[in-house]
């Protein structure tokens, strides 16, 4: 009785440790890398005409993840989480050439709302049952962004190198599981390239890049390297709307390590749905806007669920 007793507490200590961690979803801090997935399918290979733009960007994430460990019994573990986080953007795009490409800088502001549940039920060898719950919400800023690269060609073929830096500096707790910043300098490189056919409106895209991750100085915790790979293909009607197909494939490369680390899982999530844009004039003033919709699927050590974004770019000075 006195084993069965300590087992039972042992599992339900565990189940509080998951419950407390909601947000880890398996594998990276978080259950997230700095590097938005499916940011660059549709025109991901171009930079835009000379000039400063403004970005709003709108992100919205729902998913779940759950599953088993075995020992002496079971333990059921269940997460769940979702997120709306608006990115707001500003973006510098000379006229000069470096390299033979044209470079262009931003300054990208997260903030946003996040909410995780966790629900973790220990089934004993003796068909006792024992559970543990929490559940976490939040409003706050991330971290910084920098970005910068170049890009080359008008047409009918395109390519941008974008590298982006994430500076620790957001509102961050280490026992708040809903953070929106990440706390640790992460470094994204990412190459695109763009074919477009203007005579019949077709286009074609792959971006592919991976992300870098430093230690948690708070939680010692450093997450593994992510590879994420990008491809959209779609129409530009007419009327200036174009119609796409778009998805995107992520694979963590290396496992995360340090403290609070549960093995060596790595994440890995495929993706795909389908995107609409729009290109005119509001009041005599150029306006791009698109709104992409992803549907994941064979999820492993992360959430799966369904993404949806949606962009609103504007000049704000120079040519256009």
């Amino acid at each position: 009785m006195r084993r069965l007793q300590r087992n039972s507490l042992t599992y339900l200590l565990a189940a509080g440790a998951l419950a407390g961690f909601g947000g880890q979803a398996w594998a990276v801090e978080g259950g997230a890398g700095m590097y938005i997935l499916g940011s660059k399918t549709t025109m991901a290979g171009a930079v835009p005409p000379p000039g400063t733009y403004t970005q709003q960007t709108f992100y919205y994430y729902s998913g779940e993840n759950g599953g088993s460990i075995p020992q002496g019994g079971r333990l059921e573990v269940g997460i769940d989480g979702e997120a709306f986080i608006g990115l707001s953007s500003v973006i510098w795009s000379g006229d000069g050439s470096a390299m033979g490409g044209r470079p262009f800088f931003g300054l990208t502001l997260p903030w946003g709302y996040k909410e995780s549940n966790v629900d973790a039920t220990l089934t004993a060898p003796n068909g006792a049952v024992l559970s543990a719950n929490k559940s976490q919400d939040s409003f706050t800023f991330g971290d910084p962004v920098l970005s910068g690269g170049l890009g080359w060609g008008q047409g009918p073929v395109m390519g941008s190198l974008t590298l982006m830096v994430n500076v620790p500096v957001g509102d961050y707790d280490q026992a708040r599981s809903t953070n929106v910043a990440f706390n640790h300098w992460a470094y994204d490189l990412t190459g695109a390239v763009t074919w477009m056919n203007p005579d019949t409106g077709w286009q074609a895209n792959l971006a592919a890049g991976v992300t870098f991750n430093d230690e948690n100085d708070d939680t010692e915790y450093e997450s593994g390297d992510e590879f994420h790979l990008e491809a959209a293909v779609g129409k530009t009607l007419a009327n200036g709307v174009m119609l796409g197909l778009q998805g995107y494939y992520y694979k963590q490369i290396s496992d995360d390590t340090g403290a609070g680390t549960f093995g060596p899982f790595r994440g890995e999530v495929t993706a795909l749905g389908p995107a609409v844009s729009w290109q005119g004039n509001w009041w005599e003033t150029p306006v791009t806007l698109e709104a992409r919709w992803f549907h994941e699927f064979d999820a492993t050590n992360r959430l799966e669920g369904d993404a949806i974004l949606f962009n609103m770019t504007i000049p704000l000075g120079g040519k256009s």
